[in-house]
């Protein structure tokens, strides 16, 4: 096998600075054999001149990337790989693809070794841009005619799973706006390092040959996650950046919920740039709703089965696995009387009363009297939320990964009040 070629990869939103930092890099590359994937390259997008050894391809956006890495480690003439992704890739694909490579491919293609996943972000317009509720429709950008991502979905997807956060354009923004940003940029992503940068001026070595990539620690590093892992949520009081988390167990009257998301709630009590987690309707005992909010758009859907929906030989047969569940049916050492249905939401933003945040939400939730009616009396709830399609077809029937469902406006009242669709 050859040696294995350790990657850079660059995400960003357009415009961020990603290719500055390339040229900054490779700039600075003392020597090094750097080899360079460019994809979707944008009009008016430019490389400076290549120092001697380097060398540089521009692909179209797609699959190619890893193609043509494998190629370049096969080749065993360069020292490193430096990857700038299109603009509205997200890193997690990105890193999905080089693993999946390496463990399937075999031969050359397992001579490539992600080594950091790096994120650009612009200083001067990200928070306004995870506050919108602007598709990427609105700005020309969608990458097919389904592409219904929005702005914020992106940066958010880019930023949450990454290494580093390269904070660009520091230049253009007053210090109490960066260390805001910094605060909410380190709740959204507690793992990331964050740099502040400006034109792209980063030591190569935080960003390079840092062997900092984990793919489970990446995956595990999402603010929300680690909130609901029972990690100390990240707050900043000077930058009044801070996180809720909403556990109940008792389910929601689903048209009261209904109208409470299809209202400006995630507006008017500070400002919730990003939410997600697993809901529980009244109406609906056998699946768990998925929540996943990201500036001024919602969406939300059927989660997969309760557990407590299952036969017990259908879960986990691991025991660590098992035991989670396990844990999940039990509340304060007894057994739930409902299993593991229950209300888990983590709420972060700027400014947000927790209090008002909270109250809002148990007003969604069954009455005494309501509880004591009975689960048939709940099924003739009205109940506005859409058909949840059953195709949580994973191994064991049950997947709190996916979202198949409706969106709804939440926080934008010039765009999507309402249904976003």
């Amino acid at each position: 096998m050859a040696d294995r070629l350790p990657v850079t990869v660059l995400s960003g939103f357009s415009g961020a600075g990603k290719t500055t930092l390339m040229n900054h890099l490779l700039a600075h590359s003392a020597g090094s054999r750097v080899a360079v994937l460019v994809c979707g390259a944008q009009d008016g997008q430019t490389l400076a001149p290549l120092p001697p050894g380097c060398e540089a391809t521009v692909l179209p956006s797609g699959n190619a990337m890893l193609a043509e890495a494998a190629r370049l480690a096969a080749e065993g003439r360069f020292d490193a790989l430096l990857v700038e992704a299109d603009g509205l890739d997200e890193p997690l694909a990105i890193a999905e693809g080089f693993l999946f490579e390496a463990e399937h491919g075999g031969g050359p293609d397992a001579a490539v070794q992600p080594d950091t996943l790096v994120t650009v972000v612009d200083a001067a317009t990200f928070l306004r841009d995870v506050n919108e509720a602007e598709f990427l429709g609105d700005r020309g950008l969608a990458q097919h005619g389904d592409d219904d991502r929005t702005v914020a979905e992106v940066l958010l997807a880019q930023v949450e799973f990454c290494d580093v956060i390269v904070l660009n354009k520091a230049d253009l923004a007053g210090a109490d706006e960066l260390a805001r940003l910094r605060a909410v940029l380190h709740a959204l992503n507690p793992r990331a390092e964050i740099i502040k940068a400006s034109f792209g001026n980063v030591p190569p070595q935080q960003v390079q040959d840092t062997g900092r990539f984990d793919f489970e620690a990446a995956a595990d590093a999402p603010g929300w996650l680690a909130a609901l892992r029972g990690e100390a949520p990240v707050a900043d009081a000077a930058g009044g950046v801070s996180t809720l988390v909403y556990r109940r167990r008792r389910p929601f009257h689903p048209q009261r919920f209904a109208d409470l998301i299809h209202t400006e709630w995630l507006r008017e009590h500070g400002s919730v740039l990003r939410s997600r987690g697993l809901f529980w309707l009244a109406s609906r005992m056998e699946t768990a709703g998925d929540w996943n909010q990201a500036g001024g758009v919602c969406r939300h859907g059927g989660a997969g089965a309760w557990w407590a929906a299952l036969d017990p030989a259908e879960w986990p047969s691991d025991s660590a696995e098992r035991a989670e569940v396990e844990a999940d049916m039990q509340v304060d050492g007894a057994p739930a009387p409902f299993g593991d249905r229950r209300q888990e939401l983590v709420l972060t933003g700027l400014d947000l009363d927790h209090a008002a945040l909270q109250a809002r939400l148990d007003a969604c939730l069954l009455t005494d009297t309501e509880m004591a009616a009975g689960i048939d009396a709940w099924a003739a709830y009205p109940d506005p939320f859409p058909a949840w399609v059953d195709d949580f077809d994973d191994e064991d029937g049950h997947d709190h990964g996916h979202s198949h469902g409706d969106d709804c406006g939440c926080g934008d009242p010039e765009h999507h009040h309402g249904h976003a669709h």
